[in-house]
């Protein structure tokens, strides 16, 4: 499946230091999935200690990336 990424989530995995080969790897094969709110997923991997959180939505076939970001703890939904 094909991803992209917004201009919001390049800005912020390039401040984060975080590789885009490794949101790649969270989208294409998470630990899990979780619904969001307006449509949003976010997928979860664990890499060494830390969880990589995507945000991410389908439009039309393709996935979107809107941001990313370390947790060390995963928020549960309601």
């Amino acid at each position: 499946m094909k991803i992209i990424f917004t201009h919001h989530a390049e800005l912020k995995i390039r401040q984060r230091n975080i590789e885009k080969e490794l949101v790649k790897t969270t989208l294409e094969d998470p630990d899990f999935v979780t619904e969001s709110h307006a449509n949003r997923k976010r997928a979860y991997k664990k890499f060494i200690k830390n969880y990589l959180e995507v945000i991410f939505v389908y439009e039309q076939g393709t996935i979107v990336v809107l941001t990313a970001h370390w947790v060390a703890k995963i928020k549960k939904t309601p």
